[in-house]
């Protein structure tokens, strides 16, 4: 709060102050008592200062509160927490805003638990469906296995994607949540990723894409579930933008300073330089997906957001016509000691 900000909020109350020092002056100075002058003058001395020190006492005590409120406000990362770190302050006009101030923290806070409240039902509804839905998918695939046919083969192909958007959609549904339901340890990655390579081999196939691997035989601490559905999202994309002739995709590892980085290599179509720092982007699908109707733009957004949870970083590299790597980083810390 400025000085001059203050004075023109009291501009009244000064001007009336002013007004009755002077006539006061004016009326002692027309009746001349004994010692009229000295009088005048002391009894116009003492109300101005009975007149500015008040002024001087609010100024101090309104100015440290604002100052105090804005210094706060502007160092918070959370502003709603203002209302829990301001002092309260000892002026009525002050103390009003205060109580309107957690007021207002609270309705919103209110307002904010009822949100939740119905996320989280739609969340657990989303988690039911996706297991009751899992299982005529598995009883379907169980019969298009057993009744070999070209036409089976290609119904068991569409009910495998089926499945594949029906986990993302439960993984999706996770994302926020993930704390809940994950467990670090230490894990193998050759193992973790053979696990995946095998439970995607049908659609390698399929679609005639090589696959090899290189330098897994590390030790990383990840949650297994989580990761296996991670990376199983990357080799869907590889697969899905592969090069029709001679397809491969590489998995290797390579041990760093402070980290180990996986990667997935593939010989596909590439990722225009413009378009790729946004290919993680929620819903993006850029040139590549837009020629295909398959392209949801919601698995690499997944992937970043699972990563973000579990402490490990993604990024993404490409050469348009020539192919993109994913790397994954598994880092080193004082309680996760990679070797």
């Amino acid at each position: 709060m400025k000085l001059y900000d203050f004075l023109k909020e009291k501009i009244v109350y000064i001007i009336s102050m002013s007004v009755v020092t002077l006539l006061t002056f004016l009326i002692i100075w027309a009746l001349n008592p004994v010692g009229g002058p000295t009088l005048a003058l002391l009894i116009v001395v003492l109300e101005i200062i009975g007149t500015v020190l008040p002024l001087t006492f609010e100024y101090i005590n309104k100015k440290g509160f604002y100052q105090n409120l804005i210094l706060i406000f502007n160092s918070l990362d959370r502003k709603n927490l203002i209302a829990e770190m301001i002092i309260p302050p000892t002026f009525k006009e002050g103390i009003i805003l205060y109580d309107i101030i957690k007021g207002s923290n609270k309705a919103m806070l209110e307002e904010i638990n009822k949100y939740k409240f119905i996320q989280e039902e739609y969340r657990e509804y989303m988690e039911l469906w996706v297991h009751e839905i899992k299982t005529p998918i598995a009883s379907s695939k169980l019969i298009a296995q057993n009744n070999k046919s070209k036409a089976m083969d290609s119904v068991c192909e569409d009910l495998e994607k089926i499945e594949a958007f029906v986990e993302q959609v439960l993984f999706y549904s996770r994302s926020n949540t993930v704390e809940k339901d994950y467990l670090i340890k230490e894990v193998n990655l050759e193992k973790l990723c053979f696990n995946v390579l095998k439970k995607s081999s049908k659609i390698f196939i399929h679609n005639k894409v090589g696959v090899e691997v290189e330098n897994l035989d590390m030790t990383v601490f990840t949650d297994a579930k989580w990761f296996s559905f991670i990376l199983n999202q990357i080799l869907i994309n590889s697969v899905k933008y592969s090069n029709k002739s001679n397809a491969r995709i590489k998995v290797s590892a390579e041990k760093m300073e402070n980290s180990i980085m996986l990667s997935i290599e593939d010989n596909g179509i590439g990722i225009e330089k413009s378009q790729l720092s946004r290919i993680f982007d929620k819903g993006f699908t850029g040139t590549n997906g837009r020629k295909n109707e398959r392209s949801t733009g919601m698995g690499l957004y997944i992937c970043k957001k699972l990563c973000g949870k579990l402490g490990l970083s993604i990024k993404a590299y490409s050469e348009y016509g020539e192919g993109t790597t994913i790397s994954i980083i598994f880092p080193k810390s004082a309680m996760m000691d990679i070797r």
